[in-house]
């Protein structure tokens, strides 16, 4: 071949390159687009809703030891520091085939659910065990922000506010919050049709990702109603999915429960800097382009058999 031929088409070769480049790096950020568009128009559409309430089916895996547990419950949110959720072991055993598959093939072994009550009452959290009746209180105590070091994960941080363990809940009762957290968040629409869509998130908030690496939203179009939320926990090996139902937005105030006869095993502060630091991993922001959305897709084949 002519040498001047060869370098004609390397040439040309090297210059198809850039364009294709560009063309993948638009798609992503369309699709981006996209989902930020969604999660923006659903806020919008909430703004008149500043409390819920409903019931909720939970779905916890474990990976490693290959166990599915499922617990059944209620849930109120009238404000970070006014909220409740209860759960308790679901009665009705799954079928076998139902369960979560090995690679082999197997299904996972089912366990018995969770059974637990978080109350948030404004100026403290109780976690309560009706089954034995006991229950830990621990009180919030509101102090500046230190000089030292922020840690990467704060326990008084993590369970003073319902917002911190659920960031995301159906009516969007907390407007500034959830658009913070969406804001923070990487972003990707992993399917759609005409009624539904499926939204996959990872937080770029050091303080979330200590509470989990990725999250997945799966919204009902007009009008917008978010169905479920699965949170994939740090280790990638564990990952717990929460479906809504029953759902009433602007609730009355609901009763707080009567302890009278249950042991009080801790009354313990819990310290809360204020006002928060805002903590945005560079090792994160870093890892945001390599996102594996092909990993979120694989995860989400076992979240679709659920709805």
């Amino acid at each position: 071949m002519d040498a001047r031929v060869f370098l004609t088409l390397i040439v040309l070769g090297l210059s198809v390159i850039p364009v294709k480049a560009e063309s993948k790096s638009d798609s992503r950020q369309q699709i981006e687009q996209r989902a930020r568009k969604v999660l923006r128009e659903w806020s919008e559409e909430c703004l008149s809703f500043t409390g819920v309430q409903g019931e909720i089916f939970r779905i916890d895996y474990d990976d490693v030891f290959r166990i599915q547990k499922h617990s059944v419950g209620t849930f109120g949110y009238l404000g970070p520091q006014h909220s409740f959720v209860r759960f308790s072991p679901a009665q009705k055993k799954p079928d076998p085939d139902s369960l979560k598959k090995t690679s082999k093939g197997e299904p996972y072994t089912y366990k018995e659910g969770y059974s637990e009550e978080w109350r948030w009452q404004k100026s403290c959290v109780r976690c309560i065990d009706h089954k034995e009746k006991k229950y830990e209180e621990y009180k919030i105590v509101i102090c500046p922000p230190s000089d030292s070091e922020p840690k990467l994960f704060d326990f008084g941080w993590c369970f003073a506010e319902m917002d911190n363990m659920a960031p995301v809940l159906p009516g969007v009762p907390n407007q500034s919050n959830f658009d913070e957290f969406i804001s923070d968040s990487y972003l990707q629409v992993i399917r759609e049709n005409d009624t539904h869509i499926w939204i996959a998130g990872k937080p770029k908030n050091r303080r979330y990702a200590a509470l989990f690496m990725e999250f997945k939203l799966h919204l009902e179009k007009r009008p917008w109603r978010l169905r479920a939320v699965q949170f994939i926990h740090p280790s990638g090996q564990q990952s717990t999915v929460y479906r809504f139902s029953n759902v009433e937005f602007n609730p009355l105030e609901w009763e707080e429960p009567d302890l009278s006869g249950y042991q009080n095993l801790s009354e313990r502060p819990v310290v809360v800097e204020w006002p928060e630091k805002k903590e945005t991993s560079s090792i994160q922001e870093e890892a945001g382009s390599q996102v594996n959305w092909a990993a979120i897709r694989a995860g989400f084949a076992m979240l679709s058999l659920i709805f």
